[in-house]
C-alpha cells in the first residue's frame, strides 16, 4: 500500500468532505486485528483471576497479596506506562508500538508459570501491565481516525467486547488446563496465542495507519504536561474519567475477586465454574458491549444527548444488580445477577471511550485515552481489588471464608453509591449538542 493510498484510507472524509463516508474493508479489517489483540490481552490479563486458589495454595499467599497481583501490580504500571506509550502512539505511529506490546506482555504472562515467590509473581505482572499498556491507546486512536464519528461508537463497542470474549476464553479454558498441567503452565499454554498474532499483525501491519494524528498546518503538537493540562480542564473529560473508573471497579475489578468467591462460598470446582461465569459474565459483557455500540450509533444519528441518558440508564441498572450479588444466598441467583449486571455494565463502554475521543482533540487522542485508562485501571483494577483483600484479611479471624463476601460487599456498594455523582453531571451536561 502506497503513502497515498494510506493517506486516503485513513482521512475517511478528504474524499467527499460533508458527506457520510461508507467505511473502508480495511478499516474493518484494522478493526479485526485490533479486537484479537483485546482479546488476548483479556486473556492474558484475567487467567491469573481464575487460578487464584491454586497458587495460593502454593506459594502461601494472603488475600492482601493476591489484590496486590491481580490489581494494582498489573494496573499501576498499565497506567504508568500507557501514559508514556500513548505519547509516542500520537507524536509517531501504532504499528511499532501493538506489535512490541503484544510481544512483551505475552512474554511476561509465560514468566508468571516461573514464580517461586510473592516478589517474582509481582515483577512478572507490572510486565504484563507495562507490556499491554501500549494497546488500548494505540487502538482507540487509530479507530477514531479510521471510522467516521457516527460509525466510532460500533467500533470501540466492538473493540471493547473483544476483551470480555478473552475473558470467556480464559474462564472455559484455564479451569482445565490447570487440572491438566497445573497453573505454572496454564500461564506458558496461554502466552502462545500473543506471539502468534504478532507475527500475524507484522505480516498485515499496512492494514494501521502510520500516524494516528494529523496536525493541520504543520502545527507541532502540545508537549506532554499542556495536553494533559488541557484535558484536565475539561469537564467533560473528567466527568468521564471518574465514571469510567467506578465503572471498571464493578465491571473489571470486582470480577477478578468473583472467582474465589464462588469458589470459597458456595464450593463451585473450577471446571464448573468456567462455565459458569462464561455463560454469564462474559457472554453478558460481550453482548452488552456490541448491543451498546449498536445503540449508541442509532441515537447519536438522531440526538447527541441521547447517548449520555442511555450511559447513565445503563449505569444505573448494572450497579445494584452487580453489588446484590454479594446479598444473595444460592448460585443461581448470583448467577443471573451476574448476567444482568454485566450486560448493563457492558452497553455504555463503547459510547464511554467514543465520548473520551470526542472530548479530545485529534493530535492527543490516544493521550486522552490513556489518561482515562491510568485514573480507570489504578482506581477501578488497582487500588479496588487490593482494598478487597486487606478487608478480606481484617474480618478473616470474624468470618472465615465469609470474609471475601463481605468485603466484595462492602466496596461494591460504596462504588455504586459514588457512581450517583458523575451520572448526576453527564445528565445535566445532556451531551453538549
Amino acid at each position: 500500500m502506497t503513502e497515498q493510498m494510506t493517506d486516503l484510507l485513513f482521512k475517511p472524509g478528504a474524499a467527499n468532505a460533508g458527506q457520510t463516508v461508507a467505511v473502508s474493508r480495511e478499516a474493518w479489517c484494522a478493526l479485526a486485528l485490533l479486537s484479537a489483540a483485546m482479546a488476548v490481552a483479556y486473556i492474558d490479563r484475567f487467567v491469573l483471576a481464575m487460578l487464584i486458589q491454586p497458587i495460593k495454595a502454593e506459594l502461601g499467599f494472603s488475600d492482601a497479596q493476591i489484590g496486590a497481583i491481580t490489581g494494582l501490580a498489573f494496573s499501576a504500571f498499565y497506567a504508568l506506562f500507557g501514559l508514556i506509550i500513548a505519547r509516542i502512539a500520537d507524536k509517531r505511529g501504532v504499528r511499532g508500538v501493538i506489535v512490541v506490546s503484544l510481544v512483551i506482555w505475552s512474554l511476561m504472562t509465560a514468566l508468571c508459570g516461573a514464580a517461586q515467590n510473592f516478589l517474582h509473581m509481582l515483577i512478572a505482572r507490572f510486565g504484563v501491565g507495562a507490556g499491554e499498556a501500549g494497546l488500548t491507546p494505540a487502538s482507540h486512536a487509530t479507530l477514531a481516525r479510521i471510522f467516521p464519528p457516527e460509525r466510532r461508537n460500533m467500533a470501540l463497542a466492538v473493540l471493547s467486547a473483544s476483551g470480555p470474549a478473552g475473558i470467556v476464553i480464559a474462564m472455559l479454558s484455564s479451569g482445565y488446563l490447570e487440572q491438566a498441567v497445573g497453573w505454572r503452565w496454564t500461564f506458558v499454554i496461554m502466552a502462545v496465542p500473543g506471539l502468534l498474532l504478532a507475527l500475524v499483525i507484522v505480516k498485515n501491519i499496512g492494514l494501521l495507519p502510520a500516524k494516528t494524528a494529523g496536525h493541520p498546518g504543520g502545527e507541532p503538537a502540545a508537549g506532554a504536561v499542556d495536553a494533559i493540562y488541557s484535558l484536565l480542564r475539561n469537564p467533560l473529560f473528567v466527568t468521564l474519567n471518574a465514571t469510567m473508573a467506578l465503572l471498571i471497579f464493578l465491571g473489571l475489578g470486582i470480577p477478578q475477586w468473583i472467582p474465589a468467591y464462588f469458589e470459597r462460598s458456595f464450593g463451585v470446582s473450577r471446571g464448573e465454574l468456567g462455565l459458569m461465569l462464561a455463560l454469564t459474565q462474559g457472554l453478558g459483557m460481550m453482548a452488552g458491549g456490541i448491543v451498546g455500540g449498536l445503540t449508541a450509533d442509532w441515537l447519536m444519528s438522531r440526538q447527541r444527548r441521547w447517548r449520555n441518558y442511555f450511559m447513565v440508564a445503563a449505569m444505573s441498572v448494572a450497579a445494584p444488580c452487580l453489588v446484590s450479588v454479594f446479598v444473595v444466598g444460592t448460585v443461581q441467583q448470583a448467577l443471573l445477577l451476574i448476567g444482568i449486571g454485566t450486560f448493563c455494565a457492558g452497553l455504555p463502554t463503547g459510547a464511554l471511550w467514543a465520548s473520551v475521543q470526542d472530548a479530545a482533540p485529534e493530535q492527543n487522542r490516544a493521550l486522552g485515552s490513556a489518561l482515562t485508562m491510568m485514573v480507570g485501571f489504578i482506581i477501578g483494577s488497582g487500588i479496588g481489588p487490593l482494598l478487597v483483600g486487606i478487608l478480606s484479611d481484617l474480618w478473616e479471624g470474624e468470618l472465615g471464608d465469609g470474609s471475601l463476601g463481605r468485603s466484595l460487599l462492602v466496596c461494591s456498594a460504596t462504588a455504586a453509591l459514588l457512581l450517583i455523582v458523575p451520572l448526576w453531571r453527564l445528565v445535566r451536561h445532556g451531551g453538549g449538542k
